[in-house]
């Protein structure tokens, strides 16, 4: 008989009886003792059975065999013989030593299931046992709270504890001066970009200004150079604009009107110069001066001015140069 059977039967002949239990272990004793005089192949068969066992209800009669031996769980909840077991092993202890709290009202949880409902139970049951045994550790005059200027020895000491805050305020400050100088970095760098942006935006600007100025002074070289020729070349280049051009009404390019374009450029960069106001106002110096009265000759000398030849007559000169 497997020893598992053994002990169940053990178990149900101690639930029915108590006062044959004596006789019951003797003769359960005598069983073990033969039992246990088989060889330990057939031991560890029966452990290999018990622990891959089959319910009888989910085999059918065909896989149930002859040898195959049924066994009984006891689930029965002996509250004799487990009162007699706990009243065996008890200690007759103050409370302060085990500080153990039954609750009083069952937890009757309708669906267990229900994690709320569960955890609302056990944290009811919990509550109460801490006010319970507040309550019984106040009666005992054993005091369980701290009094507020007790300092509790730390496990780390202050030397200690002062190195690791040490260390924790200069990693801190080296976090915070790597991002001050990345920050200034990126600043720098954004500088520098804008510095060289607005340098190159200056240099084109020149450059643009140069060029309109070197436009202009080519056309008002030519302005000049058109201006002194003769008549007769002047009639030439005015017929020859007059057959190339379409539009009769459009006006010649070549004759301006107004100011040259070098002077509005200045005019327009510069302003017209000078002093504005009291320009004609008389001062303490020309006030004195006398010498606009002179009834004489003026010795001053004209100016000469010398006008430039024509294109043909420096064409002749080339030509007899050579």
């Amino acid at each position: 008989m497997p020893i598992k059977a053994i002990k169940a039967i053990k178990a149900e002949e101690t639930a029915k009886d108590l006062s044959k239990e004596e006789d019951s272990d003797t003769q359960h004793v005598k069983e073990s003792d033969e039992s246990s005089s088989d060889s330990t192949e057939e031991e560890e068969e029966e452990v290999e059975e018990e622990e891959g066992g089959v319910a009888l209800d989910d085999l059918s009669e065909e896989e149930v065999d002859e040898d195959v031996v049924p066994q009984q769980h006891v689930t029965i909840n002996n509250k004799s013989v487990l009162k007699k077991i706990y009243q065996d092993i008890k200690l007759d202890v103050p409370w302060i030593e085990t500080q153990a709290i039954t609750s009083l009202e069952p937890a009757n949880i309708k669906d267990i299931n229900n994690d709320i409902e569960r955890e609302l139970t056990f944290y009811k049951q919990a509550l109460e046992a801490a006010v319970e045994g507040r309550n019984k550790t106040t009666e005992l005059g054993v005091a369980f709270s701290r009094p507020d200027d007790y300092f509790a020895e730390m496990v780390k000491s202050d030397e200690h504890m002062t190195k690791i805050r040490k260390k924790l305020i200069d990693e801190e400050q080296k976090i915070k001066a790597s991002e001050d100088a990345r920050r200034k970095r990126e600043l720098k760098k954004f500088g520098k970009k804008v510095q060289i942006e607005r340098l190159q935006e200056r240099q084109k600007q020149k450059r643009e200004d140069l060029e309109k100025i070197k436009a202009m002074k080519k056309k008002r070289k030519g302005i000049e150079d058109t201006a002194v020729d003769d008549d007769f070349e002047i009639a030439l280049e005015e017929a020859a604009d007059k057959d190339n051009r379409p539009n009769n009404n459009r006006p010649n390019k070549k004759q301006k009107t107004g100011k040259p374009s070098k002077r509005t450029y200045k005019d327009t960069k510069f302003g017209f110069g000078g002093k504005k106001r009291h320009a004609k106002s008389n001062t303490a110096q020309s006030s004195g001066d006398l010498s606009i009265f002179d009834g004489g000759k003026s010795t001053k000398k004209k100016k000469i001015t010398k006008t430039r030849p024509g294109k043909a007559r420096r064409q002749a000169a080339r030509n007899k140069r050579q």
